[in-house]
Order: C-alpha cells, then structure tokens, then sequence
C-alpha cells in the first residue's frame, strides 16, 4: 500500500482567481509558460487557480462576469479567495477604426469598481488583489527612411502610448487603494517588459533610455522591437513576457504579503 497522501479536493482548496482578457485566458499553457500555468504549479494542492480571462473583452464587458464571479466568491460555502488578479485594459487602450475602445474616465471607473467591490465584501475580508498594467505592444521596427512625425499621428503610435498611459493609471489606482488599504498592489508590466528590451539593447542605465523615441515596440525608427520571445504577434505573449509577468507577480506576493507566498500557503 502507497504512503502517499490523497490529492486534496479542489472544491475544498482556497481560491487564486485570474481575472482579465485573452492574456489572462491563454496563460495556463505550458507552452507559453504563461502565469496561469506557473501558479497553478506553484500552488499545486494549496490552492486552486481559477481562470476567468475572456479574450477580446474590455472592462466593460467583463463587469457580468465580474459580478458572477463575485456572487459565487461570497457564497456561504464558498473556499476563502486569497487573490484576486486584476488584468484589463489592452484591449480597452486600443485606437482602432472600428473596436472595442474604452475612454480612460471609464476605464478608471470601471477598475475602481472591482477593486471597490472586493474590498466591500464581507466574505472576502482578506482578499489581496492585485492589478496588472496592460502592456506594449510590439511594432516590427520600421525603414529608416520613416517620417516620425507621421508617424506619431497613426493609430498604431497612439495606441502604444495610449497603453502607456492606461498602465501609469493602473499604477496610480494600486497605489492609492494599496496606502488606505494594504491588500491592493500592482505589477508593473509595461515597465518589467521595457526595462528587460532595453537590457537586451544594451542601453537600459543610459540617460536617455527612457525617452519616449526608444520605446521598445513603438514601431519608432529610431527605437527597436521586441526580441523574439517576447510576443507571438503585436499583442500577445510568448515565453519570456510570460516569464516576466509570473516572476514579477510571484515576487510582489513575497513582498508584500509573504503568507501568500507558495512555501506558505497550506504550511
């Protein structure tokens, strides 16, 4: 007879709940590596990770399945939710002729409600959440005879520096909720994966290395895109933006809440 323990039943275990679009729906590959995946590695029979990513949805259209999820999460019988991920607005920052576009007022509204939401709860007292800024997008780099200023008036320019904007908003929102609070904190995406192009470029450290004609993925001819790796096409991602994200997540959960961590979680 085996001495190994049984497998804990999942309707049993506490919940990690992955909220978001398709970077948050096609985490959970292996071949991607995506975040999903790791945690559901990492928590293996301490906790149970929930995928709840729709692609192509924006804020707004997910708030149904927000409230769905909610309702379910307070349910007398429900597991406790230690985590509650928050990753919205690449498809909400996009300028696009006709899509799914969402005003940054709105997107701000609609983010504060979840993050509201979760804190209101009396079945989720203890509930750390956490947001995740919407990245770059990557932009094959263009001819060197490109006109700049042209080009800064094309959708594909404004809607990389509308990302950006959105992700600065999600840092702002994080951190006033997170100072009244302690159990809201963010990963900053867009800088996790800018800071590692730079790296790769050799200039992350240089003065100007932040300068807005370097962006990485901007499509500038006097910036770069991403090496391979990063992303399967403009907007989604492959191993190593996966590997960012799962590592910048896993070391803000050590970080601020260290009985969240995977060692600690069932000890």
């Amino acid at each position: 007879m085996s001495g190994a323990a049984p497998p804990k039943n999942n309707n049993k275990l506490p919940k990690i709940i992955l909220f978001g679009a398709s970077l948050t729906q096609w985490a959970f590959e292996e071949d991607n590596r995506g975040f999903g995946w790791v945690l559901t590695q990492k928590y293996h029979d301490k906790a149970e990770v929930l995928n709840e990513g729709e692609a192509g949805y924006t804020s707004t259209m997910l708030i149904p399945n927000f409230k769905r999820i909610i309702e379910r999460s307070v349910e007398p019988s429900a597991p406790r939710t230690l985590l509650f991920t928050i990753f919205v607005g690449a498809n909400d920052a996009a300028i696009l002729p006709s899509g799914p576009y969402v005003p940054l007022k709105r997107y701000e509204e609609n983010m504060r409600y979840f993050v509201e939401t979760i804190l209101t709860q009396d079945n989720m007292p203890d509930t750390k959440i956490v947001l995740i800024t919407p990245p770059p997008i990557n932009i094959p780099n263009p001819p060197q005879t490109q006109d700049m200023e042209w080009y800064k008036e094309t959708m594909k320019w404004k809607t990389y520096m509308s990302k950006k904007t959105y992700a600065e908003k999600i840092m702002e929102i994080a951190k006033e909720y997170g100072d009244e609070t302690g159990r809201v904190a963010a990963v900053n995406l867009w800088k996790l994966l800018c800071d590692s192009a730079l790296k790769d470029q050799g200039i992350l450290g240089d003065e100007d290395a932040y300068h807005e004609d370097k962006s990485p993925g901007s499509g500038l001819k006097t910036a770069k895109a991403f090496e391979k790796g990063y992303f399967t096409d403009g907007l989604h991602f492959d191993g190593r933006a996966y590997d960012l994200l799962s590592n910048g997540l896993l070391d803000l959960i050590s970080e601020k809440w260290p009985e969240l961590a995977p060692d600690a979680v069932g000890a």
